[in-house]
């Protein structure tokens, strides 16, 4: 008896299309292209152009199995996502979150040995050699402002400076009047204290 088909089949953590071909639903895995699927399809012994709902248990399984640890199944090493890790040195290939954690612990590696590359990528700039005379801005003004606006900013300018330098006169003026009153009234208590005497 047949198995029913299955619209949603859960694959390396991921939720893939039944309706879709089997190489066309693995690639929807991130780290997984269409070639990769397919060579994942035949070491599986799966059909690639069979829709992925029609699979049975096993076939889901074996596809898994291949996915987890590619160079095992006979896939070639040239074929990997991450040649000579690291840590192990392995020939390794990521699927899904972890593309994305392989890639965050890298870029912390670089900017921790405090490389040419780690340093860029603190700073937010390019990091693979493209040109930042021109472009990725990244929100700043770009062009050359007409001189009349040029003209009218640094007069206001000019006046915010004028309006400051006024009230920090005016500030030291109370300042002053404040000071002789509180003198004033230290040497009258003084000459009440004498007369008391």
């Amino acid at each position: 008896m047949p198995e029913e088909f299955k619209h949603i089949v859960r694959l390396a953590g991921k939720d893939l299309t039944g309706e879709k071909r089997v190489q066309l639903a693995l690639a929807d895995l991130k780290g997984v292209n269409l070639n990769f699927a397919r060579a994942v399809a035949y070491a599986a012994d799966v059909d690639p152009f069979v829709k992925i709902g029609g699979l049975n248990k096993e076939q889901v399984e074996r596809l898994g199995k291949v996915l987890k640890d590619p160079a095992e199944h006979g896939i070639p090493s040239w074929m990997l996502s991450r040649r000579k890790d690291y840590e192990t040195g392995k020939d390794l290939h990521l699927v899904s979150g972890d593309v994305a954690m392989a890639t965050r612990t890298d870029i912390g590696r670089e900017r921790r040995i405090r490389s040419r590359r780690g340093i860029r990528h603190e700073l937010g700039l390019t990091v693979r050699g493209q040109r930042t005379r021109t472009t990725g801005r990244k929100g700043l003004v770009v062009g050359v402002q007409r001189k009349e606006v040029r003209i009218r900013e640094e007069a206001a300018k000019a006046e915010r400076g004028r309006r400051g330098r006024r009230e920090e006169k005016g500030e030291e003026k109370e300042e002053k009047k404040v000071e002789g009153e509180k003198k004033v009234e230290g040497k009258k208590g003084e000459k009440k204290v004498e007369e008391k005497k």
